[in-house]
């Protein structure tokens, strides 16, 4: 059973078929205990792990056999994940914060590219020659600073290209930056916006030291954009740097590749259809979903063995 818990309309709907009453705000937390205690699973898995952590757990009337979840941001102070059995991540910070925050084991764990997505049927039509879609935090002190100095140097008729925002919320960027902003873009729209640019731009959080794979390193590149992400020697891992994937690791050196791509646009599209070649084949979604299974039924058969 899959529940998007912070859906008020689907939630409001599923309670109302229920016969239960339904209260306005509608309290997306309440329906979504009601819905496991219904469901009874043996494996309950979030990707929220903040908004559900260990007081949501206890609050249940049937804690299930395994609690897991996915963590990819640095979580607030107060966080308590001590119900859980596994968190998954990709993440070494990550890794620490489970541990500290009482979770009883952490697992390495990396996102996928669906290979059925439809977007990849869709011609690419080139719209933006610089693309960032995304959010900004006051833990994203880097990106901020990335995105003033792009803005800046594309309004300078000297710069040559165009830069396209795509975000929820602007408030943390300067007044120029957020003028460009184009408004948010979710799902395949999403998708589509960055297979329609000629590069798109990846900077992670601050506290994960651009350790790979966030999501936009498989998302852009499954789309079939060529990006480009800061260096990390991890990288290579998971893209060849210059020929699935353009890095930088100073802003100076960021600029000038820019530069450089924008002029030449057919490197561009070679990168770019290396970097969807190889997403598609090491980093598609059936390889992870098979990933995904033997860690929770191995961590729920460790469970059962120690009970």
């Amino acid at each position: 059973m899959q529940v998007i818990a912070n859906n008020p309309v689907a939630q409001s709907a599923w309670s109302r078929a229920q016969g239960d009453p339904v209260s306005q705000p509608v309290d997306c937390a309440a329906i979504t205990r009601r819905q496991i205690e219904l469901f009874d699973p043996d494996i309950l898995y979030f990707t929220d792990i903040v908004v559900f952590d260990s007081r949501f757990i206890r609050a249940l009337k049937k804690r299930p056999t395994l609690v897991s979840g996915w963590r990819g941001f640095p979580s607030p102070n107060g966080t308590d994940w001590s119900e859980f059995d596994v968190v998954l991540t990709s993440f070494d910070r990550i890794m620490t914060e489970a541990e500290a925050l009482g979770a009883s084991a952490s697992a390495r764990f990396h996102p996928g590219f669906p290979e059925d997505c439809p977007v990849l049927t869709d011609s690419r039509n080139v719209q933006w020659d610089v693309v960032f879609s995304g959010t900004v935090t006051h833990q994203h002190t880097r990106r901020i600073a990335i995105l003033d100095m792009i803005a800046q140097l594309s309004a300078d008729p000297a710069g040559g290209f165009s830069f396209g925002l795509f975000m929820p919320d602007v408030s943390a960027l300067p007044p120029h930056v957020q003028a460009l902003n184009q408004g948010a873009r979710w799902a395949d729209d999403m998708l589509r916006t960055l297979r329609n640019a000629r590069i798109v731009i990846n900077v992670d959080v601050d506290a994960f030291g651009n350790q790979p794979p966030n999501m936009r390193l498989i998302e852009a590149t499954g789309a079939g954009a060529f990006l480009m992400t800061p260096y990390h020697p991890e990288l290579s891992n998971f893209f060849e740097p210059g020929v699935e994937v353009e890095t930088f690791r100073t802003e100076n050196e960021l600029i000038s590749k820019l530069l450089y791509y924008v002029d030449n646009p057919d490197k561009c599209d070679e990168i770019a259809r290396n970097g969807q070649s190889r997403c598609l084949k090491d980093h598609g979604l059936r390889a992870r979903t098979e990933w995904f299974k033997d860690i929770l039924v191995g961590a729920l058969n460790e469970k059962l063995t120690q009970s």
